[in-house]
């Protein structure tokens, strides 16, 4: 319990101080960019996003099947070995892209630089989200606070440094150009390391047990990615940069719930995987429903919270996107749900079943995103992002419940539902009372509270 309380806190840690970080240069750098260059931005980190998955096999996600599958020992050989074969993979992919730089520049309506950059970042971004997997699951909570600070600390400076060098309709350039130099650079020094750790390049057995489980995972994360990112990609095709920003910027403070997910993601799988080999059903039930009390009292307090905090964290320019950030929070708190049948199913190493309903899910999204766009604008794609990922959650629901799981799936829909039901009323209220704030915040401040003394009741944080 000593050891699961530590990583929590470590992780949670990290997550608050990246929160921070967030919450005090996000105004910032609204203002310097302005709505178009925020855009700009936003376009291209999509991008990054899309490459890093689909030219590298993310082998990354095979580490937790690899350390169930073999002992620890042949661990640190494994990931220098994968790591290989995602480098083989990108090659490829960048020959080809290098052969059509032309016409792929035009069809994107990215520069030939953009493009470029977009290639080293990538590679360099899977590089650190490697690392950050390692360190995941062999339970290093303090080693990957240090990596995600340092990162998001380096981008920071650099970002800084280049765009206050730069005239207004420049400075996006200096954004773009710090993040991809921090990742580039230090994702593929921690390549080196992973590499001189393990010192294979190629196994045999090792690739054959890693491909069958990497390629799905690439087709499960991209649609994923499409599901949370093509409403961005589409409305700046479809209506333009400066809408395109302006969304953006309530999306940005959004993800900010994604990445405390994340962090108690880091927390509960391992344990989950953990529990699950050793049969103790009781411990994977009990923190799973610590889990959801945890993340349906932070998410419900995001919202109650989220209108002023808006307001402080985007410039003026920004506020015709306020009324979508409990929208983004719904979608994220969805997502959240779906952990449950997703990780039931990575354990049982059934990706091909995950990919297949995060690919119907997102095929969806952009069908919603490409109807509702055109008369609602930014609310429509908010909307199809929600709608999208409720029937994500049905799909991963039912495959698991009645289909893999049958009768031992630990889930039920009555665990999920009644806190689904309780973010769901928060939600309600919220936009019941748009401008009592002084109502909304107690209750925040009273949910706050009632849940620390849940915490230090049970003496666990998950």
């Amino acid at each position: 319990m000593k050891k699961r309380t530590r990583v929590g806190f470590l992780n949670i840690l990290s997550t608050c101080l990246l929160y921070g970080i967030s919450i005090i240069t996000a105004p910032l750098f609204s203002r310097l960019l302005g709505t178009g260059g925020y855009g700009n931005v936003s376009n291209y980190n999509v991008w990054v996003s899309i490459l890093s998955i689909a030219a590298t096999l993310q082998t990354q996600a095979t580490l937790a099947n690899a350390m169930m599958e073999y002992p620890e020992s042949l661990q640190d050989k494994y990931q220098s070995s994968v790591l290989s074969l995602s480098f083989l993979a990108f090659a490829v992919v960048s020959a080809l892209i290098l052969l059509f730089l032309n016409p792929i520049s035009h069809a994107l309506n990215l520069s030939k630089f953009f493009i470029l950059l977009v290639l080293f970042q990538s590679i360099g971004t899977y590089g650190v989200n490697f690392m950050n997997r390692k360190l995941t699951y062999e339970m290093k909570a303090g080693r990957n606070m240090l990596l995600s600070l340092g990162t998001t600390l380096a981008t920071l400076g650099l970002s800084l440094l280049f765009v206050l060098m730069l005239p207004q309709e420049l400075r996006y350039y200096g954004r773009i150009v710090a993040i991809a130099a921090v990742y580039g650079l230090l994702g593929l020094g921690l390549c080196v390391f992973i590499w001189a750790k393990g010192r294979t390049f190629y196994n045999r057995e090792f690739w054959r047990f890693c491909i069958p489980l990497a390629i799905p995972y690439v087709f499960y994360n991209l649609a994923d990615l499409l599901l949370g990112h093509c409403d961005v990609i589409m409305l700046r095709q479809m209506i333009g940069d400066s809408v395109s920003g302006i969304y953006s910027m309530a999306f940005q403070l959004g993800t900010v719930l994604y990445t405390i997910f994340t962090a108690l993601n880091n927390t509960w799988v391992p344990f989950f995987y953990e529990d699950t080999k050793q049969g103790n059903g009781d411990a994977v039930r009990s923190s799973a429903k610590n889990y959801l009390e945890l993340f349906t009292v932070l998410s419900a307090g995001f919202i109650l919270l989220g209108t002023e905090v808006y307001h402080l964290f985007a410039d003026r320019s920004f506020w015709g996107s306020t009324n979508l950030v409990p929208l983004f929070a719904l979608s994220h708190y969805l997502n959240f749900l779906c952990t449950f049948p997703i990780t039931y199913e990575q354990y049982h190493k059934q990706v091909k079943m995950v990919a297949a309903a995060t690919i119907v899910s997102s095929s969806i999204n952009i069908l919603l995103n490409y109807l509702l766009i055109p008369p609602l604008g930014m609310l429509g794609a908010a909307l199809a992002t929600v709608l999208s990922h409720g029937l994500q959650f049905a799909a991963h629901y039912i495959a698991t419940r009645f289909f893999l799981g049958k009768g031992d799936y630990p889930f039920g829909i009555t665990l999920c539902g009644k806190y689904a039901l309780y973010f769901g009323v928060v939600l309600l209220l919220v936009y019941l009372l748009p401008n009592a704030w002084l109502i909304r915040w107690g209750l925040g401040a009273v949910i706050g509270i009632w849940e620390l003394l849940r915490i230090r009741k049970r003496k666990a944080l998950i």
